[in-house]
C-alpha cells in the first residue's frame, strides 16, 4: 500500500509507542538513512527517469549599464548562470571601457539574463566586479570560453546512463566519452556542430562534443535520480474542484495555495460514499504546478470525473522512491532500530522478520544486478539486511 512520509511517521510513532517529537525526528533520520542505503544497492528500474535541457549557443549579444556594471544577454542561457565561467568579448565597434577583446574574464551570475564580470576567478567568487565606465559602441558579443562547454544537469539526475539530442526532427545519439583523458584530447581545438558525437559528465554537469551550434536543441538525458530526504508533511488545504477522467489537469478550490516544490510529490483524491466528491483513492505523481489552484499529473486521472463545485478532499504527499507495496520498509527499519536501542528482543525479532521478508520480496520482484549487503543486527548504523544471506526453515 502506498504510504506518504506523514503516514510513515505516524506509523513509526504507533509502532514504537512513543510519539514524542524527539523520537519522531530520530525515526525520520533512521528512515532516510535506510531509504538511501537501500536505493543504492541495486540497479532499481523504478529509479530511472527521463529529463531534458536545451542547448545554448556559446555566444550571445549583450548590452551593459555602466552605472551598475551589469551586462544583459539577448536571451537567458544556462551556460552563463554559473559564477566563475570564463568569457571573452568581441564587438563591431568599441567595447565598454573596462574590458578588452584580448582578455579572459570571469562571470559573476546575477539572473538568468544578467551578469557582471571579474578580472580573476577569485574576484568572481568574491563578487568583486570590474568597473564599467561607459557602454561603448556597436554590437557587443559575449563568448563562452572553449573550455567552458558544460551545462548543469537537471537537478535530480544522479547518474547519466544515455543521451540523445533532437535537432529539428532529427535524433542524434552521441556516445559516452570513455575517460577524462579521451575527452580532453577531443578539445585540441574548438569544434562546433549540431551533430554531437560524444557526451561527458563531470561534477554535476554535462557537455557534448562538438559543442552545439544552435540554441534550443533538446538534450534528452536518461539517468538514475537522486534520493531526497523524506521530510515534507502531507498537504490538504482546500479541495479538488475539477478533475476529468482521462485528463492530467487538476483544478483546486478553497484557497489550496499549491506551490512549485510540490511537483514530484503525489496527489490522492479521497474515495468516499459521496458520489459528487469521491475520487478513486489512488496516488498520482504531480508533473507540474501551474498556479496556486492548477496542476498537471504525470498520468491521466483514471477515476470518475469531478465537476465544478465537487469539493473533493485530497492529500498531496511526499512518497518514498520505492514501489508502492514496499513503502513501509523504511518505517519497519526505523522501528527495528528503536527496539534494538531499547533492548527489547521480542519486538526486535518481530520487526526484523517483517523487514527481512519485505526486503527479500523487493529484491525478488525488482532487483537487477544487486550488490551483496551485510547482515547486521541493526545496532551499528543504517546497514541493510541482505536477503541472500538469510534463510527460513528448521536446522536439523
Amino acid at each position: 500500500m502506498a504510504r506518504s512520509y506523514t503516514q510513515l511517521r505516524n506509523t513509526y510513532g504507533v509502532d514504537t509507542k512513543n510519539t514524542a517529537t524527539a523520537n519522531l525526528t530520530q525515526g525520520d533520520e533512521w528512515m532516510n538513512d535506510y531509504h538511501r542505503a537501500l536505493l543504492v544497492k541495486a540497479d532499481w528500474p523504478f529509479l530511472h527517469r527521463d529529463r531534458s535541457i536545451e542547448s545554448v549557443q556559446p555566444t550571445s549579444v549583450v548590452t551593459v549599464v555602466a552605472a551598475t556594471d551589469i551586462f544583459t544577454t539577448a536571451s537567458g542561457t544556462n551556460v552563463l548562470t554559473e559564477t566563475g565561467t570564463q568569457v571573452t568579448f568581441t564587438t563591431t565597434g568599441t567595447l565598454p571601457a573596462g574590458i578588452t577583446t584580448s582578455t579572459t574574464y570571469y562571470l559573476i551570475f546575477q539572473t538568468s539574463t544578467t551578469f557582471q564580470v571579474a578580472s580573476t576567478y577569485a574576484n568572481a567568487i568574491a563578487g568583486t566586479e570590474i568597473d564599467i565606465t561607459d557602454t561603448g559602441s556597436g554590437t557587443h558579443t559575449v563568448n563562452v570560453s572553449a573550455v567552458t562547454t558544460f551545462q548543469a544537469l537537471p537537478y535530480d539526475i544522479d547518474q547519466v546512463e544515455s543521451v540523445y539530442v533532437m535537432v529539428g526532427t532529427t535524433r542524434y545519439t552521441p556516445r559516452p566519452a570513455p575517460s577524462r583523458q579521451f575527452w580532453d584530447e577531443l578539445h585540441h581545438s574548438v569544434s562546433s556542430s549540431d551533430t554531437p558525437e560524444y557526451w561527458f559528465v563531470d561534477a554535476g554537469k554535462i557537455a557534448l562534443w562538438p559543442r552545439q551550434n544552435t540554441d534550443g536543441n533538446i538534450i534528452h538525458i536518461h539517468g538514475k535520480i537522486r534520493v531526497a530526504d523524506l521530510n515534507v508533511a502531507d498537504y490538504t488545504t482546500g479541495n479538488i474542484d475539477i478533475i476529468t477522467n482521462g485528463s492530467p489537469a487538476v483544478t483546486g478550490a478553497g484557497s489550496p495555495a499549491w506551490t512549485t516544490p510540490m511537483a514530484g510529490r503525489w496527489l490522492r483524491i479521497t474515495h468516499s460514499n459521496t458520489a459528487a466528491s469521491s475520487g478513486d483513492g489512488q496516488w498520482y505523481e504531480i508533473l507540474t504546478i501551474q498556479s496556486t489552484t492548477t496542476l498537471q499529473l504525470v498520468r491521466p486521472y483514471g477515476g470518475r470525473s469531478l465537476t465544478t463545485g465537487a469539493a473533493g478532499a485530497y492529500t498531496i504527499g511526499q512518497m518514498p522512491l520505492l514501489p508502492e507495496a514496499f513503502h513501509n520498509l523504511p518505517e519497519l527499519y526505523a522501528a527495528w532500530r528503536y527496539w534494538a536501542k531499547e533492548v527489547d528482543s521480542e519486538r526486535v525479532a518481530h520487526f526484523k522478520d517483517l523487514l527481512i521478508t519485505g526486503q527479500s520480496d523487493l529484491f525478488t520482484a525488482y532487483g537487477i544486478n544487486d550488490t551483496s549487503l551485510i547482515l547486521e543486527d541493526g545496532m551499528s548504523g543504517p546497514a541493510v539486511i541482505n536477503p541472500n544471506l538469510t534463510f527460513s526453515g528448521t536446522i536439523t
